[in-house]
């Protein structure tokens, strides 16, 4: 039995859209499916915290609209990602005021 080309042809076309088909993602259908983006620092509002007495991580994620907060010592090390979820408070251990509050 003698195959014809355009079947041979055809059946190379099926294949190659078949096998490209399984490779491919599948699109979300509702954009509300995706993560919410993080809320982002204020910094007007971070820098406002300088000078106040040392607050706790509730209060100051309500303060600045961040979503993590870092409460540190001035001179400690840290890590310098940027992440605009963030917000760092250096807080002076001896008075217990805030130094230095800002983004990122």
């Amino acid at each position: 039995m003698k195959l014809h080309p355009r079947l041979i042809s055809s059946a190379a076309a099926a294949l190659a859209i078949l096998s490209i088909a399984a490779c491919s993602v599948p699109q979300a259908k509702d954009a509300a499916a995706a993560p919410a983006a993080p809320a982002a620092c204020r910094q007007d509002a971070a820098a406002a915290l300088t000078g106040k007495s040392r607050i706790s991580d509730a209060d100051a994620r309500q303060a600045t609209g961040a979503s993590i907060v870092r409460q540190i010592q001035p001179g400690q090390p840290v890590t310098m990602d940027y992440r605009r979820e963030r917000v760092t408070i250096e807080t002076d251990a001896a008075s217990g005021k805030i130094v230095r509050a800002y983004c990122g």
